[in-house]
């Protein structure tokens, strides 16, 4: 199961929108964007997480329990202090609703890991200003 996700989470495209719900930047694992770039460089941010708590361990759940969550990480990451920018990823199968999350700037990896294990997420985009995103999975990812 987990070979299988990860393969999904590689084919996702990470997604930020403006306040408009409109993609400002795109960017999938491995890459660089020069979009997300620009957007980094906006706010004078190093790097960026694309985050979520949608769907925990995968498992998809419904639109209220997704939004509640969401809720809650907002206020979270608002109370951390980082910026936070709304996100969606995108998967490869067009059955898999987009999962709505947060393009967290300057949020530190390893809390941002933290964070993501507290609402039972798998895994985490990390990308720095000019470098490739990167999958990092979480201790709630299944060996």
């Amino acid at each position: 199961m987990a070979t299988d996700l990860m393969r999904e989470y590689e084919r996702t495209r990470y997604v930020v929108l403006d306040d408009l719900g409109t993609a400002r930047a795109t960017v999938g694992i491995g890459e660089t964007s020069a979009e997300i770039d620009a957007v980094l460089a906006d706010y004078g941010s190093a790097g960026g997480v694309f985050i979520t708590a949608w769907n925990p361990r995968s498992e998809p759940l419904d639109q209220d329990s997704n939004d509640e969550a969401n809720d809650r990480m907002e206020a979270d990451l608002s109370e951390i202090g980082c910026v936070i920018l709304p996100h969606i990823g995108v998967g490869y199968d067009p059955e898999w609703e987009p999962e709505h999350g947060f393009f967290a700037l300057d949020l530190g990896e390893r809390e941002a890991v933290e964070l993501a294990t507290a609402y039972g997420q798998n895994a985490i985009v990390v990308i720095e200003r000019g470098g490739p995103a990167r999958l990092v999975i979480t201790p709630v990812m299944d060996p």
